[in-house]
């Protein structure tokens, strides 16, 4: 089956939040989420199975730079491909920007995010120490330029 993300608006913050909750310890306020979808500079998509948000991406665009802010799929619809879907939509999206970079965090032991990502070209940058709660956990930065510039090192998850 073929899904299509599509672009999301404050409408959707109430179902965008009800998949923070199911898939982060600190999901973020659908207050929040509206006023993120609200700004121009922000942009979200989801992706629908049977008229129910399955799951979304969003992000913001400054000055030539992307930044994912998150990433999540209801539990109930992993393993269908969504994730990789939402992020060939953010990035031919951010391209259109003329972004020259996308830059993510994910936790070190998030194994499938991390392999999806760096099969979409995405690669170890930097780690951020106890960047994550609940549990204490530090982040991986990946990177992915479109101009092919940046110089990677391999990450080790013991550091």
């Amino acid at each position: 089956m073929s899904y299509e993300a599509l672009r999301l608006s404050e409408k959707d913050a109430f179902a965008v939040s009800e998949i923070e909750k199911l898939c982060f310890s600190h999901p973020w306020s659908e207050a929040t989420l509206v006023s993120e979808m609200k700004d121009p500079l922000s942009d979200f998509f989801g992706v629908f199975i049977e008229d129910e948000l399955a799951g979304y991406i969003g992000g913001r665009t400054i000055a030539g730079e992307t930044e994912i802010f998150n990433v999540a799929v209801s539990p109930k619809f992993r393993r269908k491909g969504l994730g990789r879907v939402l992020i060939k939509r953010f990035i031919d999206e951010a391209r259109k920007k003329d972004t020259e970079q996308i830059f993510l965090e994910v936790r070190t032991s998030n194994l499938p995010a991390i392999s999806l990502y760096e099969s979409e070209g995405f690669a170890f940058c930097g780690i951020r120490k106890d960047y994550y709660t609940d549990p204490k956990e530090n982040a991986i930065l990946m990177h992915l330029a479109f101009d092919g510039t940046m110089e990677y090192e391999e990450w080790d998850d013991d550091e």
